[in-house]
Parts: structure tokens; sequence; C-alpha cells
């Protein structure tokens, strides 16, 4: 178990079965279909015989019809969004469908999706005029709303035969000095203020035409801003309120047409299986880029696991008639997807080894070996039985309701979390912070935090242990028994030396188990070295990694300090709610405060546990 073998395979077929063999690996699931031009390290004397298959007609038609349909989603999600739990949105459930009938309703559903997105798309293309004509008037309001208290009809506001009239503004001091000036000025200029508003004053401008080189210079040289109505009738009180009324119609107008959209919610579900359909289908023809190709054939390669060779085999030849499939193994430091298998209560914990990476397909899967402390040390974190059911009933409930996916792992590990909380709590800690039934069984961590920093410790010192025999199992899997021995075994000599200080009856013996250890270090780890001198002062350099091995054990002391704030925040809130004890009014803010609080307790620490 870990890391599953895998197999080269090649696929060569006719052209005429292109569809089926891609459907009937798409639907397996157990291929993984390399880009055939990239191949490295093999002989491609037949490149000059074939040439890269491309389906980019197909694809454009496919790109076009999912832009279709994402926008109808989108656009129908926008106004009438789907609601779901939380659970429901953990598990990312759908509607399972048989693949035959999946093929056959294509038709029906790209029929129901082409109507639905021409009707949307016209509703769409109705909001957004009404939106424009919307913006349009709330801009031309703000442009009258200066001039409502102005009783001049705008279409009057014109050059006649003998004056000219005209509107515009000037600045709060700019008008003081053109008023001053118009005193001594000899012109026929009328000048009307109409509003004032932010440091601008709106005004009415009057005068006769034979003063109109004289008037229009005074006007300029006072920054004089002229404004313009065209195409408009009526006083700007009459325009203002005629606006309003038609801001009323649109948003009326809007409503109605939103209840149109109403009538396509119903072809949703058919909306969505149209574009996995196309999904699927754009997924085919984008793998066909990976194949090359003559006029008759094509030929694919991938990988898929050894142990699915054979049901793969069973069901090319089922599907397909002319395809031919040749297996080998991975060459020689050959790099080809990795897929982990590890036993049902192991394979939870994958999930958390992926969030990290892949490892090496060279290399060792640490799920095994990480998981058990993963939730031992969860526990030692939480340290707190009550929190810890609350967690264990919580991953039971999404197990529930949640039957494919990742999510289903995550709640695994609460599940196995959670009773690992169970445990530890009632063995150092307590129930929701009250010391009951029986708890703390072992000892009280908050009472004895030094205790608790010597097993944190130790459970540290044991996990670094187990890294480092991995580590030796490794190298004298891969023929390094010298390797594991010095770079291994000599550090646990040396670990085992300095442990015996601790031991009355082995302390007179540790000096000479350490000293023996050092020695050894000093002469092996530079081995890798030219020259007598290298290899000593790198041998003795790499003495200086015991810190890192002390830093690596003191940083589980993080256990105690985690499983020790739960407890902490705990008794502060309960002695919080004890406080408030004694009266009516009392009991109904401490049963809100314990849920709350507890809640809160329990989340932060769960998330700081993981």
């Amino acid at each position: 178990m870990g890391i599953a073998n895998m197999s080269k395979v090649y696929l060569l077929a006719h052209q005429a079965e292109k569809d089926k063999v891609l459907e009937t690996l798409q639907q397996s699931g157990d291929v993984e279909i390399n880009n055939i031009s990239e191949s490295k390290g093999e002989s491609v004397d037949w490149a000059e015989f074939v040439e890269i298959d491309q389906e980019q007609e197909a694809l454009s038609t496919l790109d076009a019809k999912l832009a279709q349909v994402r926008f109808s989603l989108e656009f129908l999600h926008r106004y009438y969004p789907i609601k779901k739990s939380l659970l429901n949105s953990l598990s990312g459930t759908k509607p399972k469908i048989e693949s035959a009938m999946f093929s056959q309703r294509a038709e029906e559903w790209a029929q129901v999706s082409e109507k639905v997105y021409r009707a949307l798309k016209q509703i769409d293309e109705k909001l957004m005029y009404l939106r424009n004509e919307e913006t349009r008037l709330h801009n031309l309001k703000a442009q009258l709303t200066p001039w409502e208290t102005l009783e001049v009809s705008l279409e009057e506001i014109k050059a006649t035969a003998m004056v000219h009239m005209e509107l515009g503004v000037l600045s709060l001091s700019q008008m003081e000095l053109l008023n001053d000036e118009l005193q001594v000025a000899p012109t026929t200029l009328f000048l009307q203020e109409v509003s004032e508003q932010n440091g601008d004053v709106y005004v009415f401008v009057s005068y006769h035409n034979s003063d109109a080189l004289v008037v229009h210079e005074l006007l300029k040289e006072h920054d004089f801003s002229k404004e313009m109505f065209l195409q408009l009738t009526g006083t700007p009180a009459d325009i203002l309120h005629q606006i309003s009324e038609e801001l009323v119609a649109i948003e009326e107008e809007r409503k109605i047409v939103l209840t149109k959209i109403l009538a396509q919610v119903d072809q949703r579900e058919a909306v969505y299986y149209y574009n996995d359909y196309l999904t699927v289908e754009r997924d085919k023809k984008q793998a066909v880029a990976n194949f090359t190709r003559t006029e008759s054939a094509f030929l694919l390669e991938g990988w898929v696991r050894s142990n699915d060779v054979d049901q793969l085999r069973e069901r090319l030849a089922k599907n397909c008639e002319t395809v031919d499939m040749i297996i080998r193994e991975p060459l020689p430091r050959e790099a080809y997807p990795i897929a982990l298998e590890n036993k049902k209560y192991i394979a939870p914990f994958e999930f958390i080894t992926k969030l990290y990476d892949h490892p090496s397909p060279y290399g060792l899967d640490p799920t095994p070996a990480m998981a058990p402390f993963f939730i031992i040390f969860f526990g030692l974190c939480m340290t707190d039985a009550g929190y810890g059911v609350i967690l264990a009933l919580l991953g039971a409930l999404g197990l529930w309701v949640i039957k494919t996916g990742a999510a289903r792992r995550l709640m695994w590990i609460l599940v196995g979390g959670g009773l690992s909380t169970v445990l530890f709590g009632w063995l150092v800690g307590g129930w929701f912070g009250v010391p009951i039934l029986g708890a703390p069984l072992f000892f009280d961590a908050m009472a004895n935090p030094m205790q608790m920093l010597v097993y944190a410790l130790a459970l540290g010192i044991f996990q670094i242990s187990i890294g480092m025999l991995i580590q030796a199992w490794r190298l004298i899997k891969e023929g390094k028994v010298l390797d594991a021995l010095f770079d291994v075994g000599l550090w646990f000599l040396l670990f085992i030396g300095l442990a015996m200080y601790a031991l009355p009856q082995t302390a007179s013996l540790a000096p000479k188990v350490a000293l023996a250890a050092v020695v050894g270090l000093i002469v092996t780890q530079g081995r890798a070295q030219e020259g007598l001198v290298k290899k000593f002062l790198s041998g003795l350099l790499s003495l200086y990694n015991i810190t890192g091995y002390i830093s690596d054990v003191l940083s589980y002391s993080r256990l105690m300090a985690l499983g020790l704030a739960t407890g902490v925040i705990a008794l502060a809130i309960n002695t919080m709610a004890g406080l408030l004890t004694g009266s009516i009014l009392g009991y109904l803010i401490m049963i809100p405060l314990l849920l709350v609080g507890h809640t809160f307790n329990v989340v932060i620490n769960a998330l700081g546990s993981y």
C-alpha cells in the first residue's frame, strides 16, 4: 500500500472509433493521457509518418455553446440563486443520470438551453436598456436640480432678434466681483441668481445683442461656464417632475421584466445537464490534441494503475473493435502520475498529505505514518471531552449527508479527531471545562503543565524517531545499508547516549556511548568530500545538526500550549457564566453566553489543532 504501481499504456485505433475510445476512457477514469509529442526518453523514429491530431473547429463550436449556457446559468443565479445548507455545499453532490441517457437527452437539453438563452438574452438586453435610461435620467436630474426654481421655460432661453439669454455657472467669489463691475459697467447685462450649491452660483443672464462682444468678454474674465439644455421644453421644475415619473415607470417595468426570468428557472436543471454534457464533449476534443494520427488511425499514450490494466483492456474490447493496447513498466527514474493506495481507515488522511503535495514517484507515502500521530496530537491540542463529542457528532452528521468527495474524507478526520479529543480530554482535561465523570482520569494538565510538557516532548521524540527509522528503511530498500547505518544509526546512538545520562544506572556508561557516536559521525559524515581535511571538517560541522533535532523536539511544546489554551478559555467562559447566577435575568444571559463562548472555543481551537 502507499504509492500505486503505474504502467504506461499506448492505444492504437482506427479514426472512426476515436469517439468510442475517448468515451470509454472518460467513463472509466483510469487513464491519465499524456501529450505524446512531449514524450521524452523514447524513440520517435515514427514521428515523420504522423501528425498531431486536433479538433479546433469542433472546439470552437463547443466553446461558443458553453459560453451561451454559462451566460444562462450565471444570469439565473444572479437573480434566483440556489440556496444550500453548509453540509449540502460541502457534499457537492449532483443528481445522477445513466451514461446512455446522458447522450440520448443531449439534443433535448440543447433545445431547452437554446430557448432559455434567447429568452434570457432578450431580458438582459431590456434590463441593460432600462439601466442606461435610468442612468441618463439620473444624470439629467442632477444637472437640472440647481435650476429647479427657474420659472422660464428652457426652450425660451435663446437668442432673439434683440435679446440674448443664457444659463451659466460662476464661482461665488467671481459672482461678487462681477456684481461690483456691473455697478459701473455701461452694459445692458441682466444677471439673476437662480441657486447656490457647493460654492457655485447658477445664474440666468440676459443682455441686448448690441452689447454681445462686451458681455462675452466680461463673462469670460470671470470664468463663466455656459449651460445648455438642448431639446428640452418646459421649466426645470416641470421637467424634474416628469423625470421622477419616468424613473418610477422604469422601476415598474424592471419588476415586470424580472418576473419573466422566473419562467426560465424551472428549466435550470436541463441547462445544468447540457453544461455538463458540453464540458464532457469539450474535454474529449481537448484530449485529442495530445494524440498523433495518420490518415486512418490515431495513437495516444498515458498512465494507468497497474491493477486497473485488465479492467481497462476489457472495457475497450467490449466497446471498440479496432483498438490495440500496449503496456509497459516505467523506465528507470521516469516520472509518472502519483496515485495513493491506502487501507480504508488510512485513506481519509490522504486529504492532508495532498494539501502539501504528492510524494515523489520513487519516494514514500507519508500518510500511514502521519495518520495516527495526527489523531493523537489533535486530541492533545483540544483536551476537552465535551468538545470531542461535539466534533465527533458533527463529523458523523457530515458522513450521513456527504456521500463522496474530499469533504467526506474531511468528515472522517473530524470523527477521528473528535474521538481522540474525548479520550485525551477525559484523561487530562474535563467536559466543557468542568471536571465531571471522573475527569481527569490520569492527571490535570491545567494543574500540572510541566507534566503535560514532558509528555508532549516525549511524543515529539517518539515521532522524530519514527521518521528517522522510515528514512533508514528507505535507504536500506535502495541498497544503501551503510548510509542508513552512518546517517541514521549513529545519530540514534548519540541520542541514546545522551538519554542514558538521565538514568543513574546508565549514567556512567553514557559518556562512552555518546563519545563513540560523536567519533563515528565525525569520521563518516564527510565521506563524500575529497581529502582528509575536508572529510574531517565536514564530519565535525555535521555535529551542528543536533541543534536542528533539539529545536524540532522543543517545537512539540505547542501541543501543551494549545491544550492549555482550550482549557483556559473554557474555564474563563464558565467563570463568567458563574458570576451571572442568582437571578432570572442572570440565567437568561448565562445560557447564550455559555453557548456562544463554548462554540467559539470549539471552532477556534479545532482550527488551531488541525
